[in-house]
């Protein structure tokens, strides 16, 4: 008898108890699993921020060498980026939410969560972070003589940083294209992902769901935070855009109006 009893107390676990143990384990798992993500997504946003941030006092740095002055175009912008010593590490430009390029050859655009290529020198160079082309001091020809662009008769470019309204004027930001020049006539995109209509890179690179339900970006006054979607029509992003444009509450836009997959944010 005692040596049965001893036997009985070798036995382990039933069939029964094993699977109650690994249905507790896969539940807690499941119960964690969306905190985890939400705690990297947060962190993700945090070092996004700071790398932003370093974009800002690189660029500082420029307009303080030149007297207020900004580069002559985007992409002159991020060729002083990549010569400064401070921003030698190659993932500067990289959001750390979109860091692997797509597959395939080198593009210059991306999606939402995918760098894309540009070629400025460094044919291996990748971004995830856009930059506002309006900010430059844009020179175009005109009748054999340079001029700053304007837009019916008027100045766009901001091309310097000692202006009004900083604060609302955007700089480097979460984007699928390395520049953009948005109109505050455009649409928003009909689908995340959705390409821009048109010419040349607009709204549709800026309205990507990164950082739950929003942006990150740095604006002329040297400040970074998070924005939404939406908000991308009520920036000062040239001299020219309208901040109570069709797709404003100023200009009366109602909820409905935006696409479904906006209307949430």
């Amino acid at each position: 008898m005692s040596g049965k009893r001893r036997s009985e107390h070798k036995q382990g676990f039933t069939l029964i108890e094993l699977l109650v143990v690994i249905s507790i384990i896969v539940l807690l798992l499941a119960l964690l699993f969306p905190a985890l993500q939400r705690a990297k997504r947060q962190a993700q946003a945090v070092v996004c921020q700071g790398k932003l941030r370093e974009l800002a006092l690189i660029l500082s740095m420029y307009s303080n060498e030149n007297n207020g002055r900004m580069p002559s175009d985007g992409p002159e912008i991020w060729r002083f980026v990549l010569r400064t010593k401070d921003a030698a590490y190659p993932d500067l430009a990289l959001c750390p939410s979109a860091t692997r390029p797509l597959p395939g050859p080198l593009v210059s655009d991306s999606d939402t969560f995918h760098a894309y290529s540009f070629l400025l020198g460094r044919p291996d160079f990748r971004g995830s972070y856009g930059v506002n082309r309006y900010l430059c001091e844009r020179l175009v020809n005109v009748d054999g003589h340079m001029a700053v662009g304007t837009a019916g008769g008027k100045p766009i470019y901001w091309g310097t940083c000692h202006v009004r309204q900083a604060a609302n004027i955007p700089v480097f930001f979460d984007c699928t294209t390395s520049a953009v020049q948005p109109w505050h006539l455009e649409s928003p995109p009909e689908y995340e992902g959705a390409e821009s209509r048109d010419t040349g890179p607009r709204m549709a690179d800026l309205c990507i769901n990164r950082h739950s339900g929003g942006t990150n970006m740095f604006f002329l006054d040297w400040s970074v935070r998070k924005v939404g979607l939406k908000e991308h029509w009520t920036f000062k992003w040239s001299r020219q855009f309208d901040t109570r444009g069709p797709w404003t509450k100023a200009g009366e836009a109602l909820p409905e109006d935006w696409p479904a997959w906006m209307r949430k944010f």
